[in-house]
């Protein structure tokens, strides 16, 4: 997680001399990761009246690299568009209405548009689950299986949420038209609209009011290509699977449940989900690697 999160920062040193990335606030993220960190904490002795099964200095450690990273992700997500402007989202679009004869969105939306306000709230919900499965995790008792899971998930933020979707710069449906101008996708908002799926909206237009204000809000950077929504949930179903096997279905389902969502509710094109699995499964190669060559013994 180190090594990441140095990288992590370096990239942003040099975004913010070239005036791309606002200065972070490392302070609020510092303190939510250890207030996280602190219900789970709390949870457990309640709960299971366990103590933490992992030693209080590598608690301190990822506690604090967690904070300190998710602070310079989002002034490096506003950077994006500053970076490389949107490019993917036309070509994207394009594709998918030839491949699936509609707008997939739309084609979710007529089989399951009345699940709307459900999988709206589901979705919204995405970062503090994924937070608190992060800070389970980070209380286990040390294990390869562990050391495995906290690098793909730092690999995962860098690599795929700034590196990748740099490369591929891109906003999603729901700002395709305020970007690119047109009403290709008028009929989303309106039909979200309808639905009653409020919080996509609101916090969309609350994305597209933070563009150029810097990470001033706890909802601000637009990204479409590949899905981090996706990505971490499918972190969660391979950290599941080599920690508590007994929930990697419950895992799997919740990450089915949010790849429909981040394409029903127009955050994401179905590309993006596929670009997010495929990119956490080479995270995982990727961490094994690294955790195989840390524990290599010295000779």
């Amino acid at each position: 997680m180190a090594g990441a999160s140095a990288i992590e920062f370096l990239w942003w040193c040099v975004a913010w001399c070239l005036g791309l990335a606002p200065v972070p606030f490392p302070g609020r993220y510092l303190l939510l990761a250890f207030g996280g960190v602190g219900v789970i904490l709390a949870l457990r002795w309640v709960i299971l009246r366990e103590r933490p099964r992992s030693t209080w200095p590598a608690i301190v450690g990822a506690t604090t690299l967690t904070g300190l990273g998710a602070s310079l992700f989002l002034p490096l997500k506003t950077a994006i568009p500053h970076e490389i402007p949107f490019w993917l989202d036309r070509p994207l679009a394009l594709a998918e209405r030839h491949l699936f004869g509609a707008d997939p969105w739309l084609l979710l939306d007529h089989a399951i548009g009345w699940a709307a306000v459900p999988i709206d709230h589901v979705y919204a919900l995405w970062l503090p689950v994924q937070s608190l499965v992060l800070f389970v995790v980070m209380l286990e008792p040390p294990s390869p299986a562990k050391s495995r899971a906290l690098i793909a998930y730092s690999l995962a933020w860098f690599l795929l949420g700034v590196v990748a979707a740099t490369i591929l710069s891109s906003a999603g449906p729901l700002f395709y038209d305020r970007i690119f101008g047109g009403g290709d996708f008028a009929t989303l908002r309106e039909t979200l609209s309808a639905r009653g799926a409020w919080m996509a909206l609101s916090e969309s237009d609350q994305m597209w009011a933070a563009i150029g204000s810097g990470p001033r809000r706890f909802v601000t950077g637009i990204s479409a290509v590949p899905s981090m929504h996706v990505a971490i949930s499918m972190w969660m179903y391979l950290a599941a699977r080599s920690l508590a096997p007994r929930l990697a279905i419950v895992a799997l389902i919740y990450g089915a449940i949010i790849w429909i969502a981040s394409v029903q509710l127009g955050w994401h094109y179905v590309a993006d989900g596929l670009a997010g699995i495929a990119g956490m499964a080479a995270m995982w190669a990727l961490a094994g690697s690294v955790e195989q060559f840390l524990e290599r013994p010295v000779a």
